[in-house]
């Protein structure tokens, strides 16, 4: 059954036209593309392959010329880190839905297959609690200085420690910048260690506040007032250096941060110089900006007060499979007409995708 549901009859014709050629509710007929990190996807195969979808899995290493050539008669993508900026996604002329292997769809460029007909989803729930679990860890670890302690006792000795300023985490004020699934449930988290939490971010409500049981606060309010900031928020044109300098020199002495949602929502120089100037007393960071080839020369990255896991946050074995899963399921959904569970675009079904433009 076809179910683009609650959309305008031009904007459901658009799309159905795709199901319609291969046949209501089919999926033999539209191909699925695989195009990188196949070792990780066995459970999206295995979904795929038990249900008859035809499908590509493309080699580990290809360029990304390579990848859109053998894409090329796709209706469906599945990527995790092959990038799609507007040129590569304007010469996709099969192509109609783009599935993200994760939660972050920085790699492609939405607005380019918006104005396409292509619709892009990802998979925004495969790995909340392990991000929120490390988070945790990332922001303990942090406030203990447990990467100094690990450090220096080797070369100073066991009964030689010296002690950098710790406090008691119990009382002291988070500040979450983002409150979507992953900034919920380390808000949870959190409380539960008996830290007041507060939030900054453009979508939450006075129910899902109270639900918290936390406070919602302008972003500059939060950055002065809390003791630990981590970051949960979607890395945009808007939230890219979201803690630069003028965020840094509004924050309270010996603050911590902790990142485990985009590297580039941090201005690294910035952050130096905070970390210089004794602003930031600690730093854990589970992403650095400008992936997967990061500035590591940066001297502040090996200091004792900082800790940097290299982006593992979302990593379980369980996340893993729920990934894999997830995200053919949604490739599944769209070949039997039906709406991605993970759309991001929804507006791009009221453009004319490219198969119909065939």
């Amino acid at each position: 059954m076809i179910t683009y549901r609650a959309l305008s009859a031009p904007a459901m014709c658009a799309h159905i036209i795709c199901a319609v050629i291969r046949g209501e509710g089919a999926i033999a007929g539209g191909k699925v593309v695989i195009t990188d990190a196949p070792t990780m996807l066995d459970a999206a195969v295995a979904t795929l392959e038990a249900a008859g979808a035809n499908y590509e899995v493309l080699p580990e290493g290809l360029d990304p010329e390579e990848v859109i050539k053998r894409s090329a008669d796709a209706e469906v993508l599945i990527v995790t880190y092959v990038r799609f900026p507007a040129p590569a996604i304007n010469r996709l002329r099969k192509v109609c839905c783009i599935i993200r292997c994760g939660v972050g769809v920085d790699i492609i460029d939405v607005d380019a297959a918006t104005a396409r007909g292509i619709l892009v989803a990802n998979v925004p729930d495969y790995a909340t609690h392990e991000v929120a679990d490390h988070t945790m860890l990332l922001l303990l670890a942090a406030a203990r200085q447990v990467n100094h302690f690990q450090r220096s006792w080797p070369e100073r000795g066991w009964g030689s420690t010296e002690f950098p300023a710790i406090h008691r985490l119990k009382g002291r004020r988070l500040g979450i910048i983002g409150l979507g699934r992953i900034g919920s449930e380390v808000a949870v988290r959190a409380r539960a260690f008996g830290m007041e939490v507060v939030a900054s971010s453009p979508h939450m409500t006075e129910s899902q506040l109270t639900e918290l049981g936390i406070k919602g606060l302008p972003l500059d309010e939060l950055l002065r007032t809390s003791d630990l900031i981590s970051l949960h928020t979607p890395l945009t044109s808007k939230t890219s250096h979201i803690l630069d300098e003028r965020a840094f020199d509004l924050m309270r002495r010996g603050v911590v941060i902790v990142n485990t949602a985009r590297g580039d929502l941090i201005d690294l120089v910035a952050l130096q110089a905070a970390i210089d100037r004794g602003v930031v007393a600690a730093v854990a960071l589970d992403v650095l900006e400008r992936e997967p080839f990061p500035d590591l020369s940066m001297p502040f990255l090996h200091r004792p007060n900082v800790m940097i896991t290299p982006h593992v946050a979302w990593y379980s074995h369980d996340a893993v499979r729920d990934l894999g899963v997830l995200a053919a399921e949604d490739a599944l959904r769209y070949l039997r007409g039906e709406t991605p569970r993970g759309l991001l675009n929804p507006e791009a079904l009221s453009v004319r995708p490219p198969t119909s433009r065939l």
